[in-house]
């Protein structure tokens, strides 16, 4: 159960108005107005929120299923995303920044205080930052794409880019080889990631759906993640309700904690 909560933990981590948002609807593409540029444009555009709170509840499947638990994040944009797990009592929490995160989880008295190599290894990747993090979380792209690597078509009225060869992703001694495959709604809205490295027999999807306008920022209410390698995992993010304010992100590990490593 402990290392159960720190992969939801790790994946699912980021005047006051409340809303739920307004459900963006799509349009049909037309061949001839598909548009790669503007399409790149906002593949490339930064996040616009400063901070944000989202209300949400997790699921996850790794063999056996388990209870949902209810998340509240934080996002404080570049600077920490902060959660809090809980299922009736409080379960976890962790405080994500771009050196590194930590959390510690109540059950087995344990925390993790470790540097972004973790999350990878969660993930079955080598590229994640705190950047790529608070990207995954609000529905934008989490790893970089250049036009000349892949082909656009248009698919089920989805811009679909699939790679043309194995794409190079991260840095130096992490860089690893990934097809990939990304689609895209008519609002240019990120609806899906594939990455797959044949060569260690990895496999990483994940789906946004559901995208509402929260105050002229555009963000989506599901996210399903789904890791295959020697064993899979499937994790679904609800998020139930945003809002815009500026909160206090207490985080210390408690006294008597014993510290966590996962391999």
């Amino acid at each position: 159960m402990n290392k159960i909560i720190y992969i939801l933990l790790a994946i699912s981590l980021v005047s006051c108005r409340t809303t739920h948002g307004v459900t963006v609807k799509n349009k049909d593409i037309k061949y001839e107005n598909a548009d790669e540029e503007k399409l790149f444009t906002a593949i490339h555009k930064t996040n616009t929120f400063s901070s944000l709170k989202i209300k949400a509840t997790a699921d996850i499947e790794a063999g056996s299923n388990y209870p949902s638990v209810a998340l509240t994040l934080y996002l404080d944009q570049g600077k920490q995303i902060w959660a809090n797990a809980s299922l009736l009592l409080p379960l976890a929490r962790a405080s994500i920044m771009p050196s590194g995160f930590k959390m510690y989880e109540k059950i087995g008295k344990t925390y993790i205080d470790s540097d972004f190599d973790y999350v990878n290894n969660l993930l079955k990747v080598d590229f994640i930052d705190y950047q790529s993090m608070e990207n995954l979380l609000v529905g934008k792209l989490f790893f970089p794409v250049a036009p000349q690597d892949y082909t656009l078509k248009i698919q089920d009225n989805k811009y679909v880019l699939t790679s043309d060869r194995t794409i190079p992703i991260g840095s130096g001694k992490n860089t690893r080889n990934f097809a990939s495959i990304i689609a895209f709604d008519s609002n240019f809205n990120l609806l899906q990631v594939v990455l797959e490295d044949k060569l260690n027999n990895t496999y990483l999807q994940v789906d946004y759906d559901n995208y509402v306008d929260f105050e002229n920022k555009i963000l989506p209410k599901n996210i399903k993640i789904f890791i295959k390698e020697k064993k899979e995992a499937k994790i679904s993010l609800d998020y139930n309700k945003f809002e815009t304010v500026k909160m206090q992100t207490p985080f210390d590990i408690p006294k008597g904690y014993t510290q966590r490593k996962i391999n």
